[in-house]
């Protein structure tokens, strides 16, 4: 028996069918954006405002890492400024090694008979002098500055009549002073003080001063190592100044010690200085020792000989600066009538290395100092 099997037909499925039912590229980008617009207003503001956030986030998180970029940069170049500072403080040179190393270098120069032994000599001789006198930083007698709680002023000079028993230190305590400040306002010095001796005591550490024709807070302040302004508060100098005769205070003032020396010994006979410099040619005209050293310390070892050193020039006098490396010398051949003028001649200045020069009228001012016996 034969059984028929039924035909299946395959269905037929056209191309246009199945592009009409698969989106096209553009309906599925436009999909978000379609929801999007289909959100409400306040899901629209929320996300707007999440989105702020977010962003706003990110530009602080930009931003700090920033700083601490730069805060770690500038640390570490301030971190090598402050070592490098500390290592140019402890390159500087100390005078007692750079004596040591002039005596040095001296000593070798004798041992070894170099022609250049007198130049030498004259160097280790001012760095002797330089060292021996007295720092000009140490040669104020420094006072410890109270900074007053009350602001005090010249009214508060107290007018003290000595008693039995008294000494300057005494006195000074019972103020609240430095026993300096007793002394300099008084022209006083040492401890001792005799009864009935008149004091003027200031309200504060510093010099009670009578004020001269000429005085002004700038020039006191520079003569005694003050500081103006102070000058002015504390007598109330702001409007008319400082009036002539009144009695003032100069606040934390301090007077200069005079300079000190080391022993010296002048040595006489021969030119010892180097021929062609200046040095050479006006130890060849005046009797000067032969271990003054450079023209720079002519001055100081002059006054440490017993000759005179002053500002006021005449005929044969040895005229003296600082001024340059290593100072310079001359002597004097005239000196003007008024006394504001001079002529003189020098070596290795006027005229160059190893020659005499002259010069006409100039100014006293061309030294600093005139030595002569």
């Amino acid at each position: 028996m034969n059984i028929s099997r039924p035909q299946l037909k395959k269905p037929q499925i056209k191309l246009s069918d199945i592009s009409r039912k698969v989106p096209s590229l553009d309906s599925i980008s436009s999909l978000p954006k379609q929801r999007y617009d289909r959100l409400d207003k306040k899901s629209k503001r929320r996300v707007t405002r999440w989105g702020l956030v977010v962003g706003n986030l990110v530009l602080l998180l930009g931003i700090g890492t920033f700083i601490i970029s730069n805060r770690s940069a500038s640390q570490t170049i301030r971190t090598g400024t402050v070592n490098s500072v500390s290592a140019t403080a402890s390159a500087q040179q100390s005078p007692l090694d750079q004596l040591s190393a002039a005596q040095i270098a001296l000593t070798a120069a004798q041992m070894a008979q170099l022609p250049e032994i007198k130049a030498v000599r004259s160097q280790a001789d001012s760095d002797s002098i330089l060292l021996a006198m007295t720092p000009s930083d140490t040669t104020i007698l420094a006072k410890p500055q109270i900074v007053p709680t009350v602001q005090k002023s010249k009214q508060g000079i107290i007018q003290y009549t000595a008693q039995a028993g008294d000494t300057i230190a005494k006195i000074a305590d019972k103020y609240g002073i430095s026993a300096d400040s007793v002394r300099w306002s008084n022209n006083l010095s040492g401890n001792a003080i005799a009864a009935g001796t008149k004091l003027s005591i200031p309200p504060v550490n510093g010099i009670v001063y009578t004020v001269k024709a000429g005085d002004t807070p700038a020039a006191l302040a520079t003569k005694y190592r003050a500081d103006e302004s102070q000058i002015i508060t504390y007598n109330d100098a702001e409007i008319n100044g400082l009036k002539l005769g009144e009695q003032i205070i100069i606040p934390n003032a301090s007077k200069s010690a005079p300079l000190t020396y080391g022993v010296f010994v002048a040595s006489y006979g021969g030119n010892g200085y180097d021929f062609g410099y200046c040095t050479y040619y006006v130890a060849g005209k005046v009797t000067v020792p032969n271990n003054w050293g450079n023209a720079n310390t002519w001055d100081n070892y002059a006054a440490a000989s017993g000759w005179t050193v002053s500002t006021t020039p005449r005929p044969g006098a040895i005229g003296q600066t600082n001024a340059g490396w290593l100072g310079h010398v001359g002597v004097v051949s005239e000196v003007s009538a008024d006394g504001t003028m001079i002529k003189y001649s020098d070596m290795n200045g006027l005229a160059g290395w190893g020659r005499v020069g002259f010069s006409d009228w100039t100014p006293i001012t061309r030294f600093q100092n005139y030595i002569y016996q």
